[in-house]
């Protein structure tokens, strides 16, 4: 007999969102003339589902992964997108460019990232498929957060 209130006989079929991992090859601009190719990861953490993290494998450890709005990222897939440390643009076309190129800076230096655009796009699209637009805020424990800011002092 089934009795949907006994816990053996919950329905397993929820998945969680796992996180999602795309290893790209960039190209980082070191001056006008010069660029070098570099492998990046791109990451998408369910339970931050607002971020997106770009590690550096390989790096040293005092290079840290850069944290940024995954809806930035998406919306300069298609326009100029971003202010401050983190800005996005689109492929040109008109230049014959397929990629993002993505304006890093911080207090002491800045880069220029070349992103192929194609495969970046898939990867969100992946993520939005993993957790939906609109939906972030249920995936969010606001606890940690919301107990750092009621801290007294």
């Amino acid at each position: 007999m089934h009795r949907p209130t006994d816990p053996t006989n919950v329905c397993r079929s929820v998945r969680e969102p796992e996180v999602l991992r795309r290893t790209l090859s960039i190209r980082v601009l070191l001056s006008a003339d010069e660029a070098v190719q570099l492998r990046v990861c791109f990451v998408h953490d369910p339970a931050d589902p607002l971020a997106v993290r770009m590690e550096f494998p390989g790096s040293p450890d005092e290079i840290v992964p850069w944290t940024f709005s995954r809806d930035l990222l998406y919306a300069g897939l298609r326009v100029p997108s971003g202010e401050g440390d983190v800005r996005v643009w689109p492929p040109c076309p008109c230049h014959g460019l397929g990629s993002v190129r993505i304006l890093l800076r911080s207090s002491f230096a800045a880069a220029v990232l070349f992103v192929p655009a194609d495969e970046l796009r898939d990867w969100l699209e992946d993520t939005f498929a993993s957790v939906p637009a609109g939906q972030e805020s249920a995936r969010m424990s606001w606890e940690g957060p919301l107990e750092r800011l009621l801290r007294p002092g």
